[in-house]
């Protein structure tokens, strides 16, 4: 997104608490300066004029994810803007009809505020997105304010984007199933401060890594402790659903089997509320082999069998760098990696991964980012 237009929305989302109507602020700018123009350059106000038609032609035939963009704003500027902006919103016009199905989308930066996130996804071409709720390297962050949460909502409403379609990710710095006290209390803390923040943003959906028993307990006795932090987070908050990520089975790390996940959930109290993210990096690192049709098949009969597909809430699509049964989370861009084009062909066309939110947390390269593999992805749709 240029620069200048991303500072526009920004200004705009940042009147919410005054201004309930994003587009009408948006015509209402359009107006005053075309009016202006009109005035100091007629012919070129006429000339303008011709194109802004063109361009207002070209929305209302647009899909709804554009029918009330920011992007549809105009300024002085703007020959070349308004191909940039044209050219982004074909990524939402012309997509793969399976786009509607298979929400894809990228983790996305919550720099100058929540509501960025959505409006840099919605510039990608996603139909869905992640994003951190807080800074996820430090214990305490200053509470949600009811303005920003106002705005990411508005924001979000405004680009199409669903409480079901957005994935926020916990903090890295958690452990639910620490053997050291003080570390489990600041966990079961910061657990509970990301659903409250997840109620008050309107999101239905949370995801985070399990924990790690730092080989100090069992393994079963940490999984113990995991189910024991989820319930407690559940106790002190209402509907949003905890989503438990599989991990890469790297050393003493809980989540790297189906059956470990299965084992969490069974201990989970209010099964409505706890739910499985797929990371296609971590199961082949952990040894699932998906490369492969015949793999492929294995691994999701298996996991529906272990677990079922009734918990499976989320996935993160990401390439490996590292071999199959390597247990290292390295992720590698689609295509780029030891996974292989195959397994992710196979995934586009599953249908028992429609609508959920499909999560890119790949590498940003200049050859490649979100854009290129959301476009990628979606033209590997039968």
């Amino acid at each position: 997104m240029r620069r200048s237009s991303r500072l526009l929305v920004r200004q705009i989302a940042s009147q919410t608490t005054h201004q309930n109507n994003i587009p009408a602020a948006i015509t209402s700018k359009k107006r005053k300066n075309n009016e202006e123009t009109s005035r100091s350059k007629a012919k070129l106000a006429k000339k303008e004029s011709k194109k802004q038609s063109s361009v207002n032609h070209h929305h209302h035939h647009a899909s709804d994810d554009l029918k009330t963009s920011p992007q549809t704003k105009k300024t002085k500027t703007s020959n070349k803007k308004e191909k940039k902006v044209k050219d982004n919103s074909s990524l939402h016009e012309n997509n793969h009809p399976l786009r509607y199905q298979k929400w894809l989308g990228g983790h996305m930066s919550i720099s100058g505020g929540l509501y960025n996130a959505a409006i840099d996804a919605h510039q990608t071409g996603a139909g869905a997105f992640g994003l951190f709720l807080r800074n996820q390297r430090q214990w305490d962050s200053k509470p949600l304010l009811d303005e920003a949460a106002n705005q990411f909502q508005q924001v979000c409403k405004e680009m199409k984007f669903t409480p079901w379609q957005i994935l926020p990710h916990g903090s890295y710095l958690m452990n639910c199933g620490s053997p050291n006290p003080d570390t489990l209390q600041k966990s079961r803390n910061a657990l509970i401060d990301e659903l409250k923040r997840c109620e008050k943003l309107g999101l239905m959906l949370y995801n985070f890594h399990p924990g790690s028993s730092r080989g100090e307990i069992s393994r079963t006795e940490c999984i113990q402790l995991i189910a024991e932090s989820i319930n407690i987070a559940h106790r002190a908050t209402n509907k949003v659903i905890t989503v438990i990520e599989n991990m890469s089975n790297q050393k003493n790390v809980i989540g790297g089997s189906f059956e470990e996940l299965a084992e969490i959930i069974n201990r989970v109290d209010d099964k409505s509320r706890v739910g499985v993210c797929l990371d296609t990096c971590h199961t082949f690192a952990a040894g699932y082999d998906i490369a492969s049709k015949k793999g492929y098949k294995k691994t999701m009969d298996e996991f529906d069998s272990v677990v079922g597909f009734q918990y499976l809430r989320a996935m993160h699509i990401n390439d490996s760098k590292g071999e199959l049964g390597c247990h290292l989370d390295r992720h590698e861009n689609i295509g780029k990696g030891k996974i292989g084009l195959k397994a992710f062909k196979l995934i586009m066309n599953d249908s028992r991964l429609n609508n959920i939110p499909m999560i890119l947390e790949t590498p940003s390269r200049f050859e490649m980012n979100y854009n290129d593999e959301i476009k990628l992805l979606y033209s590997l749709c039968d």
